[in-house]
């Protein structure tokens, strides 16, 4: 009889201890999905970034400059005489900024940039910064992409960095200046955009190129020249955008490899070097044409 009470006692104990031991291991499993709900942006960002594929060095605007003199074929005789080719769209009264030397476009050197290879790879040193610098998603960040997206390619060719307290300031005087000069600020096109980095900015060699192909991009980012695209956001292959996505969006191409283009993307805080694929970026490809994105031509500036 006492042995079989120690037994029975035992038994109490046991099962006592598993229920005790079963508890703690439910809390510690609570506790720790409530910690990486709590912190479920810095555990994605974690997995995010470990898994991104590693991308060509970057190569800055003066890197670019170096790189082209040294391969680029000589400069025939007479050639320093010929005009500046500049962009035949209105240019507005206003110097380019005195920390940018803008690249000359002549016409000896469009013959030369059509002779250079393409590059197998490339990958320019294009500062990134999302839209809504402080991750507030209200107007005016929501809609402003095209904001973003010129002033990454002016710290580019500045030679700059820009940190979120810069790029909110600089994306809210672009805007203001935009309601002047526009009337409104929200789903500027492309060759609003152009404008922007001409009287804005101050840059004369800006164009617009229309009816593109993905080899054309290529060229540009070969020769050192981040692009700018319009795109129907909701075709934009981008797990990060608030679903659907825009309906209008923005961004900065600023290099290739393997396959995939190399971008910055205002329209999510994980946007820096973001990567496409040819063809699910080039897809996306459509000017706002007045509203009716999906018809826009593909353009690029």
């Amino acid at each position: 009889m006492t042995l079989n009470r120690s037994k029975n006692q035992e038994l109490r104990i046991k099962n006592k201890m598993k229920r005790i031991i079963g508890f703690l291991f439910l809390a510690i499993v609570v506790f720790l999905v409530v910690l990486a709900f709590i912190y479920r942006s810095t555990v994605g960002d974690f997995l995010y970034f470990a898994r991104k594929e590693p991308l060509p060095a970057p190569l800055a605007a003066k890197d670019i400059k170096k790189q082209n003199s040294q391969t680029a074929p000589l400069v025939p005789s007479g050639a320093e005489g010929l005009p500046i080719i500049k962009d035949q769209a209105e240019e507005v009264a206003g110097p380019v900024p005195s920390a940018v030397e803008e690249p000359q476009v002549q016409e000896w050197e469009k013959a030369n940039e059509a002779k250079m290879p393409l590059l197998a790879e490339i990958n320019l040193a294009v500062p990134f910064t999302s839209q809504a610098p402080f991750t507030n998603w209200d107007l005016p960040y929501k809609e402003s992409c095209e904001e973003a997206s010129v002033l990454m390619l002016d710290y580019f060719y500045r030679g700059a960095s820009l940190n979120p307290a810069l790029a909110n300031q600089e994306i809210l005087k672009i805007v203001d200046w935009q309601k002047i000069k526009f009337g409104a600020y929200e789903d500027t096109d492309a060759a609003q955009t152009a404008q922007i980095l001409r009287d804005y900015f101050g840059y004369k060699n800006v164009r617009v190129s229309y009816d593109i192909s993905i080899e054309d991009i290529k060229k540009e980012l070969a020769l050192g020249r981040p692009v700018i695209v319009p795109a129907a956001g909701q075709l934009l292959p981008n797990p990060f955008f608030r679903q659907p996505g825009p309906l209008y969006h923005m961004l900065v191409i600023k290099g290739y490899k393997d396959g995939k283009f190399i971008t910055n993307d205002p329209g999510t805080r994980r946007g820096a070097d973001f990567l496409y694929s040819y063809e699910g970026l080039y897809n996306a490809i459509h000017d706002w044409n007045a509203g009716n994105v999906y018809a826009g031509r593909k353009a690029m500036i």
